[in-house]
């Protein structure tokens, strides 16, 4: 069984959660960071089989889960930080509100990141735990069970909450470890991220996987990347939060979508989209039109763009498309691109331009 880890705010159901997943000889723990003194204590409890653990506080480390874990099952429990922030407040400990809101602030940012980019990462709402179909799929995704209706009924009226001073005074006793314990993780995602940068160097392809996605996923986990695009072709950084999401979506599920992605442990490092659809110019053909197209410069003379072309021509023939649109652009490295599309066999098909009109 892999192990799950599910990320949350405090005040979240999260003891409840693990006791809930505590089922069937599978273990899950809440805030087992606590109990972290060096990354070994991470690797050691990461190998165990049928293990979990629901995290308050864990978030900011959730790239050292990635690299050492990739293939672990991720769940994130949202609620409102405001909510959070005065259930905190009722328990009478002598928290500052304006404090307690800006670090609640900064750690649901933090799930923020990752559900978008841990791989696979699912997501469930505070509130619809109260209701036996969320907790249904919350106990399949993570456990290799079928849910227990039963089991749900037994425990979903009992109130479980972790004795919160207790634990405060447990962090605080132990401050000075846990603070070194955090710089040690700190400084192990550094160098991970440093050896990612050695490992994908220009002579070495190893541990980079090419493969075809999902729309939802490919826009979970693209953020960095998208980013990265925009500053390329003179874009403000953030411009790819406005696209035409919804549109987005209805081409995703009418599944005219082709997604080709390289990745490395889970970060995504090039994509090319190609939108698949009834050509206007005859009727029984198929036309794929490529739309983003673009590699990291991390992988910069690695021929990754190639790869990907060659992948998505090969999977587009086998669904019966029979042409293919390919642009060069006139921004970022667009103007190259022409020679790699006639490496591909491509030939020039007329020139593409642009009138935008003024509202009147």
């Amino acid at each position: 069984m892999k192990p799950f880890v599910i990320f949350a705010l405090p005040r979240s159901r999260t003891y409840w959660l693990s006791r809930f997943l505590t089922y069937g000889g599978s273990t899950c723990g809440h805030d087992e960071t606590r109990h972290v003194r060096s990354v070994e204590d991470v690797r050691s409890w990461l190998a165990q089989d049928q293990v979990g653990t629901v995290e308050t506080a864990a978030a900011p480390f959730w790239r050292l889960l990635l690299k050492e874990r990739p293939d672990a099952k991720v769940l994130v429990v949202r609620r409102p930080v405001a909510e959070v922030v005065d259930s905190l407040m009722r328990l009478g400990i002598a928290f500052d509100r304006e404090a307690l809101t800006t670090k609640m602030h900064r750690l649901d940012r933090k799930l923020d990141v990752i559900e978008r980019r841990f791989p696979g990462a699912q997501s469930v709402r505070f509130s619809d735990l109260a209701h036996e179909a969320a907790c249904k799929e919350v106990f399949e995704y993570c456990l290799p069970f079928a849910h227990d209706p039963l089991w749900w009924a037994q425990i979903s009226a009992v109130n479980l909450q972790i004795n919160l001073p207790a634990l405060l005074r447990y962090e605080q006793a132990h401050a000075v470890q846990l603070r070194r314990a955090e710089r040690l993780c700190t400084q192990q995602i550094q160098a991970n991220k440093r050896s990612d940068k050695v490992r994908l160097g220009p002579i070495d392809r190893a541990g980079i996987t090419i493969q075809q996605e999902g729309w939802h996923n490919f826009y979970r986990d693209g953020g960095h990347l998208f980013t990265e695009h925009c500053k390329a072709v003179g874009e403000p950084e953030d411009e790819w939060r406005r696209k035409n999401l919804p549109m987005l979506d209805q081409l995703e599920d009418a599944g005219a979508w082709q997604v080709i992605t390289a990745r490395s442990n889970g970060r995504m490092l090039a994509y090319l989209m190609t939108l698949v659809g009834p050509s206007l110019e005859a009727c029984n053909r198929i036309t794929g039109t490529q739309t983003l197209f673009f590699a990291s410069k991390d992988v910069a003379g690695m021929g990754l763009g190639m790869v990907l072309q060659r992948m998505s021509l090969d999977l587009l023939k086998k669904r019966g498309v029979h042409e293919v649109i390919m642009r060069a652009g006139v921004r970022g490295s667009g103007p190259k691109l022409g020679t790699l599309y006639r490496r591909l066999g491509a030939e020039e098909f007329g020139h593409l331009y642009r009138l935008k009109l003024k509202a009147a």
